[in-house]
């Protein structure tokens, strides 16, 4: 799977390093703008990637709800 995004630019830019909000709005740009599933590796790296920050900040909120509690 790759881990890199190519933006406008034309730059290589690490998935795992992108901020969050840019992160969601590149996927949601990407999916947008496909064009014969040329770019559906990248897609698929990002979803993914989502998905891990997603579940990890549902965790985090879980977790302080119990210390919380």
């Amino acid at each position: 799977m790759t881990t890199f995004y190519v933006n406008s630019k034309g730059q290589d830019v690490e998935i795992a390093s992108m901020a969050y909000p840019h992160l969601c709005s590149a996927h949601a740009k990407l999916i947008r703008d496909q064009r014969d599933g040329l770019r559906q590796v990248e897609i698929d790296a990002m979803a993914a990637e989502i998905a891990a920050r997603d579940e990890a900040h549902a965790a985090a909120l879980a977790a302080q709800a119990e210390d919380a509690a």
